[in-house]
């Protein structure tokens, strides 16, 4: 199946043609329910098309100028298996999939994982009941087309407690292409799950993913999720993310980003009952691209809480852009949150943008923001070099220093440990950035 999508213009819509030719053939088709929300997806995405900066939302990322005239969906081919975990865990499930579309799966104990790419009216009732729910409305466009373009992905249902670590590899292409692909995972009640996410990409074609994830934490459930996306420098990545947190569950999150030319973190939390928790630790460190990371914290339900902390490191002709917006709902008393932005530009050219938002229709709540941008402290700097440190070593303490507090603390040293081999490569690339 071959669907051609093109870029928006006066008079034609990157994925409405996409939709209209080839809805009949994609996974699950003639199922009413996924008919039936995949329409209401479209419609939804209509509403802005492909964003440019006119969407409020997304007014410091134009993706719509970014994508090419032409993009054909990948299929997986024959791309080589990687045997290596990226973060070093050894123990729990793993899913791989090729270029949006699923390679592998290791099944683990405690985990029940369902393939999307071959959903019928066979797929289990949790399936049904909660798939294209979320990160498919009009304040998240592509996660909508997502779903409605879905062509592969996987359902993930925790009953206990488990570890998964969900691989996206984009191995070269030869031809520029886009892949739509959804994640669903279900914690259930008082269950827990390490989810490890990595997107590595290389070749010289634009790709761009497209990937929509719903998360569903029942009471008392625990998801602590660490993403690295290192793309290929001419890939386009586009998460958007969609939680409902319960009464006394907690979502954990740690989003690092080190490559892509355009990155877009689009995630949005519902704090759905008392009790319920959610931290965001974002680090990202572009030398060439955009590394957008945008989220909303709501808070729904009296006595919930929320920590986000961004941080990034720019160099080169990179951006960061950061936005998070906390909207406190009318009733929603004893709600806590706290945002804190912080950026260092590492060479002229480097741009930092942050956009810290509070919406609050309740009394009593603790709501809170702050944020800094600038270069490396001169005067760190000079009392690291009078102590005999060369000065290329000086700033690569000082900006390890800056960003450990967001990285430690989260899923154990092995990851930790990962992370910080990737982020030195792509700091060390800082160097021989164009300024």
């Amino acid at each position: 199946m071959t669907a051609l999508a093109l870029k928006l213009n006066p008079s034609a819509d990157l994925f409405q043609e996409d939709f209209a030719a080839n809805s009949g053939d994609l996974p699950g088709a003639g199922l009413a329910w996924l008919d039936e929300r995949r329409e209401k997806a479209m419609d939804a995405y209509v509403m802005t098309g492909v964003p440019n900066r006119r969407v409020e939302a997304w007014k410091f990322t134009d993706l719509a100028s970014e994508l090419e005239d032409r993009l054909e969906s990948t299929a997986a081919g024959s791309a080589p298996y990687i045997d290596e975990k990226v973060f070093g865990v050894a123990e729990g499930a793993r899913v791989v999939l090729v270029n949006g579309i699923l390679w592998d799966v290791t099944q683990a104990e405690g985990l029940e994982i369902v393939d999307l790419g071959k959903i019928d009216a066979k797929t289990p009732d949790w399936v049904c009941a909660n798939l294209g729910l979320l990160a498919s409305g009009p304040d998240q466009p592509m996660g909508a087309a997502s779903l409605a373009l879905m062509r592969s992905g996987v359902a993930v249902r925790v009953k206990a407690s488990g570890v998964l670590n969900l691989d996206f590899v984009n191995p070269p292409l030869a031809r520029d292409a886009v892949s739509h692909t959804r994640i669903l995972i279900v914690v259930e009640q008082g269950a827990s799950l390490k989810l490890l996410q990595s997107h590595s990409g290389a070749g010289t074609h634009q790709s761009f993913a497209n990937i929509g994830i719903e998360f569903v934490l029942k009471a008392g459930a625990q998801l602590e999720h660490v993403v690295l996306q290192a793309e290929a420098a001419t890939a386009i990545h586009v998460a958007s993310i969609g939680a409902v947190v319960a009464r006394d569950a907690q979502y954990r999150a740690l989003y690092a980003a080190t490559g892509a030319r355009l990155s877009r973190l689009d995630v949005n939390i519902h704090l759905d009952g008392p009790g319920a928790h959610a931290s965001i630790n974002n680090v990202a460190v572009p030398g060439y691209g955009i590394a957008d990371t945008t989220t909303v914290m709501d808070h729904a339900k009296p006595h919930t809480t929320s920590r986000q902390l961004f941080k990034s490191v720019v160099g080169g002709r990179g951006r960061s852009v950061s936005q998070g917006r906390v909207l406190v709902r009318e009733g929603a008393v004893k709600s806590d949150s706290h945002q804190l932005f912080k950026a260092l530009l590492m060479s002229p050219r480097a741009e930092a943008d942050a956009k810290p938002e509070l919406e609050i229709f309740a009394d009593d709540v603790v709501c809170g923001h702050g944020t800094a941008i600038g270069a490396l402290d001169e005067d760190a700097l000079f009392y690291l070099r009078a102590r005999g440190i060369p000065e290329a070593e000086a700033r690569g303490l000082l900006v390890r220093a800056f960003l450990e507090d967001a990285i430690s603390g989260i899923a154990g040293e092995a990851v930790h440990d990962a992370l910080w081999r990737k982020l030195d490569v792509a700091l060390a690339a800082f160097d021989g950035a164009e300024t």
